[in-house]
């Protein structure tokens, strides 16, 4: 062998065994193809997290698809499974009896959704979510009254039910949010009335009669506005509102005659009837 052919040959021989000493070749495949390659893959990693959850929530174990669907969401916000799993994951916690967490997830959705048609759903479930935020362990343990609660959690619930009332009457949702709201009216409403005898009890019969007054003017129809017109009367009797008193008293008598109240004598006798003709003779 000629000294130029075995210096080729050692050569060769090194650049070999550098390739080597550096873990083999590169990967010179196409990228667009490997890139293609891995979106496939995430695409089923996506899928079998997704159908995980699925399957949790088919057999009622809803804490553990909370938790996967919230790990879907996570690895894949841009997935084909993200919306979906957004919205399972509204009925997922609603299920757990996690409240809280249910209308973080419908303001989530609607947040990021919001000219979907699901956004009727997300607030429908967020109404039902704020209603039962009320059934805490002490109502349902010690059989508290919730028309005597603070009715915060209430009023947000009757608003979420107005908006799909208002804003998708066509929906599937409409028929029942709207029952709903004709019961949150009469929570309501009791719940004005229990504030405005515990003043009278007190003695702030401003209070009382500011209250009683939201109740006529705001809940018409619900069984509390004829109490709300005998704490108003009484209210203003106890601030020598004479004029102002017998005007109310003949407002129950019109609408209310049959009133305990009125049996009782609890206003003076013909205390509306004479509101009435001071009223004809001033016209």
């Amino acid at each position: 062998m000629s000294r130029l052919s075995l210096a080729l040959v050692i050569t060769l021989a090194i650049v070999l065994a550098g390739c080597g000493g550096r873990g083999g070749s590169p990967d010179v495949s196409d990228p667009m193809q490997r890139g293609a390659e891995d979106s496939r893959q995430d695409e089923r990693s996506a899928e079998e997290l997704y159908e995980s959850a699925r399957s949790a929530m088919d057999r009622g174990d809803y804490r553990t698809a909370a938790e996967r669907l919230e790990n879907l969401q996570a690895r894949y916000p841009f997935g084909p499974y993200s919306r979906q799993a957004q919205l399972d994951l509204i009925y997922a916690y609603f299920q757990a009896r996690e409240m809280g967490s249910a209308i973080n997830a419908a303001d989530r959705f609607m947040r990021l959704n919001p000219q979907d048609e699901q956004v009727a759903y997300a607030r429908y479930m967020r109404g039902r979510a704020n209603l039962d935020r009320g059934n805490d362990f002490l109502t349902r343990t010690f059989d508290i009254d919730r028309r005597t609660r603070d009715p915060n959690a209430i009023r947000e619930a009757y608003a979420d039910f107005l908006q799909v009332v208002d804003n998708y009457p066509d929906s599937e949702y409409a028929d029942d949010a709207e029952e709903r709201m004709v019961i949150l009216r009469q929570h309501l409403a009791h719940y004005e009335m229990y504030v405005a005898g515990y003043y009278m009890k007190r003695g702030a019969y401003v209070a009382a009669a500011n209250r009683a007054q939201n109740v006529i003017q705001n809940f018409q129809g619900t069984p509390s506005v004829r109490d709300a017109l005998v704490v108003l009367a009484e209210a203003y009797g106890e601030l020598e509102l004479a004029d102002l008193q017998a005007d109310v008293v003949r407002v129950l008598e019109m609408n209310y005659p049959d009133h305990p109240a009125l049996q009782d004598t609890l206003f003076s006798p013909g205390l509306g009837d004479a509101a009435a003709a001071e009223n004809e003779q001033d016209s």
